[in-house]
């Protein structure tokens, strides 16, 4: 017992040892080193969803903004939300990407550039301008890690052994390299990384500054509008103004010339981007039989109106303490996990903003929760190497994937037992165990539970929703208990 203590404290020791800027930068390198190795090593850039953005890159690059946006988009890819567009264009025009081949001439894209897919297929796959392309959505890992150290330098984790550590553990998350190596959608890591900036930025009060980069998050990935509503409803009452005014003037800075140019067929990406297309179904909300106005409002607007109320009653509960690390990371995470009870679909790469915000919460905190560790194994398990990853490798590593889970599942279980620990710690190991055996490729499944998206959804996302919401409840019940005990001082001292 007392060697585990004494290791335990040495690593605590280690994560709170402060570091210079060059060992920083140093651990920088290593988790995007880390990053890129793991998408490199299992393939590459996956070329699956491209279609969404790869067409307005070149578009961009190349100076045809008209196009970015054609009249007809392809069924089932609709184009990505502008930011992202708009830096991989410029990305993609400084390093001359496809420039061996002139680009097709606005005369042959079409009316509306409603010929852009033919042509714009033809010059790729002649000029080799595709698999360059794909390897800029390498930028999406560089703004999240920018927003991760913004947010760790402003909770009190930046700058020591918590900031190199927690870059290589959220690079090693499958959540967040599957967002480039087995489905392309790069702009979700943007989108979360300037979120974080945004989110660090209030916590330093420079809301304008918030303003601005919520603005810029949003217009990248829509579910950036659950952290851009708990920050409105947070801010102290003379800031909730300018940081709206600077979010919706950065919008209007974004949107309007785009939709000026494209005709306003950039509106449905701005608007709603490319969540609201249901492929997979599977969902709570898909066996509702829900489609259209009312699938919308159930998963975009149900999502933030909840978030909101949230917000509201922590900050009638805490004050202003509702803006402290822990608590903003933790109502931020809830709404996160609000958007996964209420998708019309379930991809691996969905559960990424929530498991990163899971991270950032345990390491605000000071230490890593074992439940938050088993969680993540079982959305890695279910949703990420199950089902998103198992198709790209042999057949003997596929059927090696569960035991790789359920041996050290039953490892920690019966270490736990050894050592007294109670039921409720025991819990998610076993959990993580069940999982593993129920997603056995080789292993019959009496109950059929495999193709059943929605009970898998239920099985992690509530879990995922109180691994998040639990501290906040832990910290208003200490706020209350305190406020309590001092109203109680109080009547004594005037006894």
């Amino acid at each position: 017992m007392s060697r585990r203590v004494d290791i335990s404290s040495r690593v605590k020791s280690w994560l709170a040892t402060p570091l210079s800027e060059w060992w920083c930068a140093f651990g920088w390198c290593a988790a995007t080193v880390l990053f890129v190795g793991i998408v490199a090593l299992l393939g590459g850039p996956s070329s699956i969803d491209t279609q969404e953005s790869v067409y307005g890159t070149w578009a961009i690059a190349h100076g045809q903004l008209a196009c970015s946006y054609p009249a007809a988009s392809l069924p089932g890819y609709p184009p990505v939300a502008p930011v992202y567009l708009l830096l991989s264009g410029g990305i993609s025009a400084i390093v001359h990407i496809g420039h061996a081949l002139p680009f097709p001439p606005a005369a042959t894209l079409g009316p509306g550039c409603n010929k852009t897919f033919a042509a714009m297929n033809s010059w790729s796959v002649h000029g080799g301008a595709s698999g360059p392309t794909l390897w800029i959505g390498c930028i999406g890992w560089l703004a999240l890690m920018v927003g991760v150290v913004a947010w760790l330098r402003t909770s009190g984790r930046g700058r020591c052994g918590w900031e190199p550590a927690t870059l290589v553990l959220v690079a090693c998350l499958p959540p967040v390299w599957m967002c480039v190596e087995t489905v392309f959608h790069p702009q979700d890591l943007m989108a979360l990384g300037l979120a974080l900036c945004a989110m660090a930025c209030a916590r330093r009060g420079r809301w304008i500054s918030a303003g601005i980069l919520i603005a810029l998050a949003v217009l990248t990935q829509q579910f950036a509008l659950l952290v851009a509503a708990p920050l409105l409803v947070l801010a102290p009452a003379n800031r909730r103004i300018p940081y709206a005014t600077a979010a919706l003037t950065t919008g209007a800075l974004v949107a309007l010339p785009l939709l000026i140019a494209t005709a306003g067929r950039a509106l449905r990406a701005i608007a709603i981007g490319t969540g609201n297309s249901p492929s997979a179904g599977g969902t709570v909300l898909w066996e509702l039989h829900l489609y259209g106005a009312q699938a919308v409002l159930l998963s975009r607007v149900t999502p933030i109106l909840v978030s909101v109320a949230l917000s509201w009653w922590a900050l009638r509960r805490l004050g202003p303490g509702a803006l402290q690390p822990v608590n903003l990371t933790s109502i931020v995470a809830v709404s996160l996990g609000l958007r996964l009870a209420f998708e019309q679909n379930m991809f691996s790469y969905y559960f990424m903003a929530l498991a990163v915000s899971l991270v950032l919460l345990d390491v605000a905190r000071g230490s890593v929760r074992n439940s938050t560790v088993a969680w993540l194994a079982a959305v890695a398990l279910v949703f990420c190497l199950s089902r998103g990853l198992s198709w790209q490798l042999p057949l003997g590593m596929v059927a090696l994937i569960p035991l790789l889970i359920i041996a050290p599942a039953l490892l920690v279980t019966l270490v736990r037992v050894l050592r007294g620990s109670n039921t409720r710690n025991l819990l998610p190991w076993l959990g993580v165990a069940a999982g593993a055996f129920l997603t056995w490729p080789d292993h019959v499944d009496p109950l059929n539970l495999s193709p059943l998206t929605w009970l898998w959804q239920v099985a992690l996302v509530v879990p995922g929703i109180m691994l998040a919401a639990g501290v906040l409840l832990a910290n208003i019940g200490l706020a209350k208990s305190g406020s309590h005990l001092r109203r109680i001082e109080t009547f004594s001292t005037a006894e």
